[in-house]
């Protein structure tokens, strides 16, 4: 013991030359004190235990204490991986708050209740068997910078703190998770999420969900891409907004699953997009591109969904659920930005909706091309466009294709009507405005419609997908030239 005295003394001496960093190592956690900051260090104990910026170390567990001449910024934590391992430095203005744990290159952060501050945790590096998990009461930041994070016993990152979580990409990360495991998602916080930055993230959910956010989640220019996940792409628990930036999901459940968890929140169950580009495909039985449990208001961007997975018949509800590539429990606003709906499995849908459709600018295009599903005396028809409620167009531009088996390509529970915009409407049956429409139409029936070709009338046109056929479609246009 004596002779540690001896070299921490000499070891102060030094540091007081110049301003330095002291740095406390334990395993593979090094706590960064700068010089500037340290104050009084004390002993206590009978010289057994260490105090540096209010953070208590047992001398026993220190590996070293070396100086250097390195930064420390404040409210910070990095971790790099490295293959086996990880290396974590603390700074050691919030060290006092932080208890930290490595093993191999699994890594354990848990933050004290009486923290104030938020930390930002920077990740990097590379490990095919690794992980991070965040434990607190205090929102924090979490920033990826060309990360590569494989876990084989569970997820690679979980963060369990409930609060405001900014997620910060730099460069490109990848994350993915093991198969056949208990973990809810690949990327989980129990929290809400804000991503940005200039970077790209790609996660792969091998066992359920790829990104789960239990509240809601915010996106802006960066980009996301969900490669692949066994459940939903994102399973979000309060709202979506998608204000810029790029997302692309691939799932095998829903793309995008906004719930109504936090039943007293504000835009609880929503989605918004107001800019960016949000691309999705599904491929899993019944499965929605984009679901949300309240409203769904698109004023920007680009959607682009398509599924593909049939309707499933539950024989115990004696129910049928559909594949639909937008489906809401509440109204469907759109006033500007680009929507393309696709479904193409037996007894898909485009756009299922319970309450209003309300188009007022933008362009929406849904083609649906599944047969009708029937099951004993239920079935499912492919409609285009549905909802329980009022379809109202007052301008943009809407083109519905529907299937050719007895489908439609608006499907009203109360009133249809067109006020404005350009609308055409392909589908087996014949559809009629209600008259307290304000702007004309036209019928026409019997039309051969092929797919990859254009389909033009009264100033009208719809590039039709290659997927689509329909030898004798009714079709409905309306225009302001009619």
């Amino acid at each position: 013991m004596k002779r540690f005295y001896s070299i921490f003394t000499a070891l102060l001496l030094t540091m007081g030359l110049q301003a330095q960093t002291l740095n406390v190592n334990i395993g593979n956690v090094t706590y960064a004190h700068s010089a500037a900051q340290t104050g009084d260090m004390q002993y206590s104990g009978n010289g057994s235990v260490l105090t540096i910026e209010g953070k208590a170390y047992t001398v026993s567990d220190l590996t070293s204490i070396t100086i250097d001449n390195s930064t420390v910024g404040d409210s910070a934590v990095s971790v790099t991986y490295n293959g086996s391992s990880a290396k974590v430095v603390v700074s050691g203005d919030v060290a006092k708050y932080l208890t930290v744990a490595v093993s191999g290159a699994d890594v354990s952060i848990t933050a004290a209740d009486d923290l104030a501050t938020e930390i930002t945790y920077t990740l990097s590096g590379s490990s095919s068997n690794g992980s991070f998990t965040q434990t607190g009461t205090y929102k924090a930041t979490v920033a990826f910078d060309a990360l590569s994070l494989t876990s084989t016993t569970g997820a690679p990152i979980t963060i369990n703190n409930g609060k405001r979580i900014k997620v910060k990409l730099t460069g490109t990360s990848t994350l993915a998770d093991c198969a056949n495991g208990v973990q809810n998602a690949c990327f989980y916080c129990d929290g809400h999420t804000e991503f940005s930055g200039t970077g790209a993230l790609n996660v792969t959910g091998n066992t359920k969900h790829g990104l789960t956010s239990d509240e809601y989640m915010e996106f802006k220019n960066a980009t996301l891409n969900i490669v692949s996940a066994v459940g939903d792409g994102l399973h979000i628990g309060q709202y979506f907004e998608m204000k810029s930036g790029t997302i692309t999901v691939n799932a095998q459940g829903d793309g995008i699953d906004v719930g109504a968890k936090k039943k007293t929140s504000e835009n609880n169950g929503q989605v918004f997009i107001t800019d960016g580009i949000v691309t999705i495909t599904t491929t899993g039985t019944a499965t929605k591109g984009l679901k949300a449990d309240s409203l769904v208001t698109i004023t920007g961007g680009t959607l682009t969904v398509t599924t593909s997975g049939n309707a499933y018949y539950d024989a115990t509800a004696a129910d049928i659920s559909s594949a639909s590539a937008l489906k809401t429990n509440g109204a469907f606003t759109m006033s500007g930005g680009t929507v393309s709906l696709t479904s193409t499995g037996s007894g898909g849908k485009g756009l299922n909706v319970t309450e209003d459709i309300a188009v007022s600018g933008g362009q929406l295009t849904a083609v649906t091309t599944g047969s009708v599903f029937t099951y004993q005396t239920l079935d499912s028809k492919a409609q285009g466009v549905k909802t329980d409620g009022n379809i109202t167009i007052s301008d943009g531009t809407v083109l519905v294709a529907a299937s050719s088996d007895k489908a439609s390509a608006f499907k009203s529970g109360l009133l249809f009507r067109i006020n404005g915009g350009n609308v055409m409407g392909i589908g087996n049956k014949k559809i009629t405005p209600a008259a307290s429409s304000q702007q004309k139409y036209s019928q026409y029936t019997g039309v051969s419609v092929k797919g990859s070709s254009t389909v033009t009338y009264n100033g009208v046109s719809f590039a039709i997908p290659a997927i689509y056929t329909n030898t004798a479609a009714n079709i409905l246009v309306s225009s302001p030239s009619i």
